[in-house]
């Protein structure tokens, strides 16, 4: 009571003079209640907010005093030249304070008034204190058990006696300090509550980076800087780590006015491209979000934990999970009447009852009034209440649940997307290699993964050492006097050449990146398993740490010898990326409501569920994270939207990669059977015969091109040796170029893509379309193409593939010096052709590897498009022979008669599956949790009902082909239980191949007009697209890659949501009963 008895003292003493400072007065204001009897007096309390002007003065600061009624309270602002020049004791005398810290603003002053004034105070000031240390906020946090992000504190400046020198660690990704280890990606913020400067560092396996953000600056709120790793030292300032919480590209803010009321908005998060989104005047979009009960009862701690009546804080959401990770102080809604209608409520609420001496203030607080017309600004009024006045979410969310009668409320139309599932393969990406070579010494008998920069650095520098001392020996051999004293220690050049090989390889590429990835696996042998000096050894070259240096046969009393494998190549290429990006935004325009804008407006809003899945091949990664970039309308790297947007995981990859699948076993028996059916000196006949194919038509169509197959792969094996040939020719040429100008100098010029747009499109196949195109020649194997007899079409096309090699050089001589597109040499790309060569037939079984078909048309497809300009002969032939038999032979590999197809796909899908069934049975409900307040919602959201999932899986090709086995043919045996129609199949059948992005799409409607237990009320529609199905040699172009094929619905009519749910489980079933 003392503070209450002082403050009447004051008044008593200041009845008869004018408190100096601005008085805020109010017109045409009403009081809504009656004030409590011991409040009843004739003059108005007198409010003091003692704030710098840019926040007493800001627009919602005074619609909120505005509403306060003036019979009850006087609003005096204390204005910056008082509170920055004038002592304490001739500031305002007032009987509460609203005091907050701002940039430049006394807070020290600001305590010692309250000290000599005693004023009731609506936000603790010494807690503010507290506030500006990120290090107190979160201590108090846990104090009071309100969930944090997991993170280690780095102090360099002895808070709270901690020591000035940590035993902090920093690796590549990670660090750590006291046993705590927090992976990237993770956060870096300043100890400073007012320092902004967070940044935020990418793993390497991502691609790594660093994501600075900021305060805004015009519309940016960040910046990503890819060559930035290292964590913030040498500055001497103390720092908080924090584990990264993906939010699917939210964040949430949450405002409270008092411990029972809390108010929460959404906004795009700053670390997806750092864009500001911002609306017609300038405004950052936000939308009002529901919180959900654990998120209000964290309001509820919040508030009282640092004692501050109108406070904001930051949550971070992930699943049904949330955490604080930044506690504000005070904090308004900006643009919304509603919550100024409300904060005026409450703050009054808290006001009378502070100054009426109650013990707590906040103890029976009611909630704004819910009527319309009781609400003392004649607008509705909504309060998410906690404690004793709990209200349930079904109270405030428009009684949206599973029952809701959507024709009921008139606002919908008949038919509404409930649900988007998506299957997609990756991109277009460069032919893989596996390159293997067999270590001296392998100690390890299970798999083994380099991965990080520092490995990957050592291992190229143990290539480097093998290499130099090998040439080193090569020099001394031309010494007639040098004697060779450790023969059986030597590496034979076979083996050197892999060597070579890798060093290229891991010099040419940055040692980061989402495919950097060296592997060592054990390969089973039998007892007489030897190495022969003279056995070439396979370029794929897997290479281990100490393996490299000391390189010998089988380890002693083993009988598996290790191979270490270096994977080159399957990235995704630069059209790969921009055919993910374009369907993204495609996928935008037409499958959501509302045209283009549509799903950006439900995203923003929160009223788009989103979640992003995909294997841990680097290549399905990429086009998961540039196909959201296109959906969602992003700019800058995709880095930071692959962190933040794509969920990878141990079940998301297993889910969605073929290896390891039980199935592999029945696969390689099929793969069995084809080889010898193909291997018969017939015409395909028994193929034919035993072909129950998901691809029947298409299948039979490539076996007419083929027609004797093993004819078509002896002419295909000559093929590859003169391909060969001609990459061995212009090394050669390249060699003698380099020894023609050693005394001369080399000019770099920049890549074809810096062309001025109007210089490329000069050369693009549309810009010689309406010119005469020259007589076809003959393309044989004999005459190679040169510049000047290359037909103008051809022209185009290899100027445009000759754009996406980054770096074509011109000699002394002037002449163009042809490398391959990306990185890949000359060397590596005649590795790459020399060995399919050695690998696609065997002269001592006189038989062909089919399993290097689809290697060799995917290698040719690539040099089609890609390496043009190289101007090699024998291309077109070669594409054509390979592609047929890579379409009569891969859809069967996932079985030959329909019992092998369901087999393998249910097999190799039944994580997909059960994934699939969990999605749809969410589609049929509401999740209440984490979607839009329409309480709240301004009026330019007219759909505050619609709410719009999307599931997107990114795989390979694999699982496409077995994906459509399951929804192709009914598992139940009964053709009427089949999802797909009897055309659908027809159309179906036609589809020469599933090429790269490739998609299965699931849409989910609901009839809102049908009762809810109605089976019809939810319908699914399927729909297939295979993917870019253009002609490589004619449709490609580095502007504008091979288009995506439309999507073609395939579904039987009227499918329903259950039946199609029940065929799931079917197919689930069959499994295990196949089992």
């Amino acid at each position: 009571m003392g503070a209450q008895v002082a403050r009447e003292k004051r008044r008593g003493e200041s009845s008869d003079a004018r408190t100096p400072g601005s008085v805020f007065t109010f017109a045409n204001m009403e009081p809504t209640t009656s004030l409590p009897v011991n409040l009843e007096r004739s003059s108005p309390f007198v409010i003091g907010v003692c704030a710098m002007d840019k926040k007493a003065t800001s627009k919602p600061m005074t619609e909120i005093l505005q509403r306060l009624p003036k019979h009850a309270f006087q609003i005096v602002l204390f204005g910056d030249d008082m509170i920055l020049n004038k002592s304490v004791d001739e500031w305002p005398l007032c009987d509460a304070l609203i005091a907050f810290f701002s940039t430049g603003f006394p807070l020290d002053k600001a305590m010692e008034y309250v000290e000599l004034r005693q004023p009731i105070v609506v936000n603790d000031l010494s807690n503010q204190n507290l506030l500006m240390d990120r290090r107190d906020v979160y201590r108090i946090l846990q104090e009071h058990n309100i969930p944090t992000p997991k993170h280690i504190v780095v102090n360099r400046d002895g808070y709270r006696g901690s020591s000035l020198a940590p035993d902090f660690v920093e690796c590549d990704d990670f660090v750590e300090l006291d046993g705590v280890r927090i992976q990237k990606p993770f956060v870096e913020k300043p100890v400073n509550g007012e320092d902004h400067n967070i940044y935020i560092y990418y793993p390497t396996n991502a691609g790594g980076g660093c994501k600075h953000l900021f305060r805004k600056v015009g519309n940016r709120s960040s910046e990503f800087h890819p060559q930035e790793n290292s964590v913030r030292r040498g500055d001497g300032q103390s720092y908080i780590y924090e584990e990264f919480i993906a939010t699917q590209g939210t964040d949430v803010k949450v405002y409270t006015v008092g411990p029972n009321y809390a108010h929460a908005e959404a906004r795009k998060s700053p670390v997806l491209d750092g864009k500001v989104m911002r609306d017609s005047v300038g405004k950052e979009i936000r939308y009002p979000v529901i919180l959900s009960t654990n998120e209000k009862n964290i309001a509820h701690k919040v508030c009282r934990a640092f004692s501050q009546t109108v406070c904001g804080f930051d949550i971070l959401r992930v699943g049904n999970e949330s955490y604080v990770c930044d506690v504000n102080g005070w904090s308004f809604v900006k643009n919304s009447p509603k919550y100024y209608d409300d904060c005026a409520v409450l703050l009054r609420q808290y006001l009378e009852r502070a100054l009426a001496g109650y013990e707590d203030p906040y103890a029976d607080m009611y909630s704004p009034p819910l009527d319309r017309e009781r609400s003392m600004t004649n607008s509705s009024s909504m309060s998410l209440l906690l404690a004793d006045g709990t209200a349930s979410e079904s109270e405030f969310d428009g009684g949206l649940d599973g029952s809701h009668d959507c024709a009921a409320d008139g606002m919908m139309e008949e038919e509404e997307l409930r649900c988007v599932l998506a299957v997609i393969r990756h991109g277009d990406r460069t032919p893989k290699q596996k390159m293997k070579m067999l270590p001296r010494r392998a100690r390890e008998e299970k798999d083994l993964k380099i991965k990080t920069i520092k490995d990957l650095e050592e291992l190229l520098a143990v290539s480097k050492d093998l290499i130099a001392a090998y040439e080193a020996k090569q020099r001394r051999a031309l010494d007639a006097d040098a004697k060779d004293d450790d023969d059986d220690e030597d590496i034979d050049a076979e083996q050197m050449k892999g060597i070579y090989t890798l060093r290229d390889v891991l010099q040419r590429w940055q040692l980061c990146g989402i495919n950097r990835k060296v592997q060592m696996k054990p390969r089973a042998w039998t007892d007489d398993f030897q190495v022969a000096p003279t056995t070439p050894v396979p370029v794929e070259r897997q290479v281990r740490l100490e393996s490299l240096t000391n390189v010998s046969s089988s380890p002693k009393g083993s009988d598996k010898p290790a191979f270490a494998d270096r994977q080159v190549g399957g990235d995704l290429t630069h059209s790969g990326i921009q055919q993910a990006e374009t369907l993204g935004q495609h996928f935008r325009q037409i499958m959501y409501p509302g045209g283009d804008g549509g799903l950006l407006r439900l995203h923003s809003t929160y009223r788009h569920d989103l979640k992003i899945y995909t294997s841990d091949e680097g290549r399905v990664q990429k086009t998961a994270a540039s196909f959201a970039k296109g959906l969602l309308e992003l700019e800058g790297d995709i880095i930071p939207i692959l962190v933040s947007l794509v969920l990878k995981s141990k079940d998301a990859d297993s889910m969605l990669d073929q290896s390891g699948s039980s199935a592999q076993e029945m696969i390689m028996a099929v793969k069995e059977r084809l080889h010898d059916i193909l291997h018969r000196d017939d015409d395909c006949g028994l193929l034919r015969t035993h072909s129950n194919s998901r691809l029947v038509r298409s299948v039979a169509a490539a076996l007419d091109v083929v027609e004797q197959p093993m004819k078509k792969m002896e002419r295909m094996h000559k093929l590859l040796g003169h391909l060969k040939d001609q990459l061995t020719k212009l090394l050669d040429a390249e060699a003698t170029e380099k020894a023609e100008r050693r005394q001369g100098s080399e000019t770099t010029v920049g890549s074809c893509l810096e062309l001025e747009p109007e210089a490329i499109e000069a050369f693009s196949p549309t810009s010689v379309a309406t010119k005469k195109t020259p007589k076809a020649h003959k393309n044989s194997t004999d005459e190679a193409l040169s510049p000047k007899s290359r037909p103008k079409t051809a022209t185009a096309t290899s100027l445009n593939s000759l754009m996406s090699s980054p770096r074509p050089r011109i000699g002394s001589a002037g002449h163009t010096k042809r490398e391959p597109c990306g990185r890949e040499t000359l060397e590596m790309m005649r590795e790459r052709w020399a060995k399919l060569y050695r690998d696609f037939y065997s002269k001592k079984g006189k038989t062909f590897d089919l399993s290097k078909i689809p290697d060799i048309h995917d290698c040719i497809r690539y040099d089609a498009m890609h390496n043009a300009h190289l101007y090699l002969s024998g291309i077109k032939e070669l594409l054509d022979i390979s592609a047929s038999l890579a379409h009569a032979l891969v859809p069967q590999e996932y079985g030959i008669d329909v019992h092998e197809k369901l087999h393998i796909g249910t097999d190799m899908c039944q994580s997909l599956l059960k994934k699939m069934r969990d999605d749809l049975d969410l589609a049929r409900g509401f999740n209440i949790t984490h979607r839009l307040d329409p309480s709240y919602a301004t009026k330019d959201i007219k759909s505050t009902h619609r709410s719009v999932r999307t599931r997107l899986y990114f795989t390979s090709e694999s699982h496409l082909h077995t994906l459509l086995n399951v929804l192709r043919h009914s598992v139940t045996g009964k053709e009427e239980d089949c999802p797909i129609s009897v055309p659908g199949r027809k159309w179906i059948e036609e589809i020469p191949e599933l090429c790269y992005m490739t998609h299965i799409v699931v849409r989910v409607f609901e009839r809102c007009g049908l009762n809810s237990l109605d089976p019809r009320r939810f319908r699914v529609e399927l729909s297939l697209s295979p993917g870019a199905t253009g002609n490589p040699l004619v449709d490609f172009s580095p502007k504008k890659p091979l288009s995506v094929s439309p999507l073609h619905i395939v579904s039987r009519d009227s499918l329903t949501c259950q039946e199609f749910q029940d065929y799931i489980c079917k197919a689930i079933a069959f499994k295990d009963a196949a089992q």
